[in-house]
C-alpha cells in the first residue's frame, strides 16, 4: 500500500467495522476512529472490558506553572512524554489556559509518535462563567482548520490535525463534586459536553469529534470523611445518595491506598515484602477485586467498623457497575485511578501494591488504570515521589533522625527503581504485545531501561 493510500484511511472519522476499509499500515488500529494507536479508541461494554485493560496513563503528567507560559516548560514536558510514553498508552495533557493551546498541539506531536491517545483536562460544570469547554473547542477548532496539513513539532516530529483529533481518546470534565452536582447537574455536564464536542456539526457537515468521550471523576464508593455520593442501587437513594445519569459516559474512581509512615515499617524495605504483600492483598480484596458472581453492594452506616471490611461495604469494582446497571447508563465506562504517590510524612505506593492495581482491574470490567501521580506543576524536586521519584531517585525513607525523610541508600534507590520500570513494562507489554498483539504484530518487545 503507497502512503497516500494509508493517509486515506487513517484520516477517516467514521465509526468503522472490522475488514470495511483497506488494510491499515502498521502501528494505525481501528476502533470508532482509526487512530494511531497501540489500542483501539473505542467504546467498550463492562462486559467486553472484562479480562482487558487497554488505557494506561499517567496522570499529573504535564509540568505547568500559572506564572509563565506551557512553553517556558517544553523540554521538562518533552522528557516526561518520552519517559511515560515507554509504559503508556494514553498521555493526559491540561488545557488549563487558552494560551496553553499551540503548546499542547506541540507536546500532542511529540506523543503521537508514540503513538499514544490523548486526555485532555478541561473542567465546567453549570454555574460556571466561561462557556463549556471553550478551550476544548477551541483547541478541536484549530487542528480541524489544519485537519489536513502536515504539522510539525521543534523536534521534527509530524502529524495532520485530522490525525491528532483521532487520537483524542477523552476530555476530563471534573472531579469530585458529585454530591454537589446531583444527578441532573452531572447530567447537564454530560449533555453540555455532547452539544459542544461530540455532537459538533463541523463547516462541510462532518462530526469529526463524535469519538471523543468525557469523563467525570469521583471519589470512590466507601466513605471517609468526604464519603461517596454515588448510589450503586435503589436503596442508596434513601441514604442521600445520587443515581448516576443515563448519560454519563466515562466514569473516573479515586481511592487512595497511603502507606503512612505511622504504620510502622517501610514498605519498600525488602523485609518487609510479606508485611506488603498482606496488606495490599487485604486492600485489593475488597477494592478491586472482581467476583463474576457479583456483589450486592450496601452503605455501611459506620465504614470505619472492622465488621464492615467487606467487599459488600467497599467493593469500587462492583458498586460501580452496579451503579452503571441501575441508572441504565448504556455508554458508560469505569477507569480506576491507582495511586502511584504519596502525601507528606507517607510512604509512596510499594510496587506490589501497583502491581495488584494492574492484575485486579484488568480482571474485571475497568477499561482505565490512571496513575495518580503527584508530579505535575513546574519541576519533579517539589514532588519527589510517585513515578518521578522511583524513576529520579528521589524517594525517601523515614528515622528517627529523619522525621522528614531522608534519601534512601543508592543501591536501593537504584534497585527501586528498576523494579517500577520493571512493572510498568510488564503493564505495558501485556497490553500492547499481549491483550492486543494481534493488533500490533510484534513479537514481544524486551523490557529497555528508560533514560538514567
Amino acid at each position: 500500500m503507497n502512503r497516500g493510500a494509508v493517509c486515506v484511511c487513517a484520516f477517516l472519522a467514521v465509526a468503522l467495522t472490522a475488514g470495511s476499509v483497506c488494510a491499515l499500515e502498521p502501528g494505525f488500529v481501528q476502533g470508532d476512529v482509526v487512530s494511531y494507536s497501540y489500542v483501539p479508541n473505542r467504546y467498550w461494554s463492562p462486559d467486553e472490558a472484562i479480562g482487558i485493560l487497554p488505557y494506561l496513563c499517567e496522570y499529573e503528567l504535564m509540568a505547568w506553572d500559572g506564572r509563565r507560559p506551557l512553553e517556558a516548560l517544553h523540554d521538562e514536558n518533552v522528557r516526561r512524554i518520552d519517559l511515560a510514553a515507554q509504559w503508556s498508552t494514553a498521555i493526559m495533557f491540561y488545557a488549563r489556559r487558552a494560551d496553553f493551546r499551540d503548546e499542547l498541539i506541540r507536546l500532542m506531536l511529540r506523543a503521537y509518535r508514540y503513538r499514544q491517545l490523548f486526555i485532555i483536562r478541561d473542567y465546567w460544570q453549570p454555574g460556571d462563567a466561561r462557556e463549556p469547554f471553550a478551550n476544548m473547542v477551541d483547541l478541536l477548532e484549530t487542528l480541524w482548520r489544519a485537519r489536513d496539513e502536515v504539522l510539525v513539532s521543534p523536534e521534527g516530529d509530524k502529524a495532520t490535525g485530522r490525525q491528532l483529533i483521532n487520537n483524542i481518546l477523552m476530555v476530563k470534565t471534573g472531579d469530585e463534586n458529585f454530591g454537589g452536582l446531583g444527578t441532573e447537574g452531572l447530567a447537564t455536564i454530560c449533555r453540555k459536553f455532547e452539544e459542544r464536542i461530540s455532537s459538533r456539526t463541523t463547516d462541510n457537515g462532518e462530526q469529526p469529534f463524535s469519538h471523543i468521550k468525557s469523563w467525570y471523576n469521583m471519589v470512590g464508593w466507601a466513605g471517609w470523611d468526604f464519603g461517596s455520593a454515588l448510589a450503586s442501587g435503589p436503596d442508596d437513594l434513601a441514604k442521600g445518595r445520587h443515581k448516576l445519569p443515563a448519560n454519563i459516559e466515562f466514569i473516573g474512581v479515586d481511592t487512595y491506598d497511603y502507606w503512612w509512615h505511622g504504620i510502622g515499617f517501610d514498605p519498600v524495605d525488602a523485609a518487609n515484602r510479606d508485611r506488603v504483600a498482606a496488606r495490599t492483598a487485604e486492600w485489593h480484596s475488597i477494592r478491586t477485586n472482581f467476583y463474576p458472581q457479583g456483589v450486592k453492594t450496601c452503605v455501611c452506616e459506620n465504614a470505619e467498623d472492622p465488621a464492615t471490611w467487606t467487599p459488600e461495604c467497599w467493593s469500587d469494582t462492583h458498586a460501580v457497575l452496579n451503579a452503571i446497571r441501575f441508572a441504565k447508563a448504556g455508554r458508560a465506562m469505569m477507569i480506576y485511578i491507582g495511586l502511584s504517590s504519596y502525601l507528606p510524612g507517607a510512604y509512596t505506593t510499594p510496587i506490589e501494591t501497583m502491581d495488584a492495581y494492574y492484575d485486579r482491574l484488568k480482571a474485571g470490567p475497568w477499561v482505565g488504570l490512571v496513575w495518580w501521580t503527584s508530579m505535575g506543576v513546574r519541576h519533579p524536586s517539589e514532588y519527589p515521589f510517585g513515578t518521578l521519584g522511583y524513576v529520579d531517585k528521589t524517594l525517601v525513607h523515614y528515622t528517627p533522625d529523619h522525621p522528614k525523610g531522608k534519601p534512601y541508600p543508592r543501591e536501593t534507590a537504584d534497585r527501586l527503581r528498576d523494579e517500577f520500570v520493571a512493572s510498568r513494562m510488564r503493564m505495558f507489554n501485556d497490553v500492547v504485545y499481549g491483550q492486543f498483539g494481534h493488533l500490533n504484530q510484534e513479537p514481544n518487545r524486551p523490557v529497555e531501561p528508560c533514560g538514567k
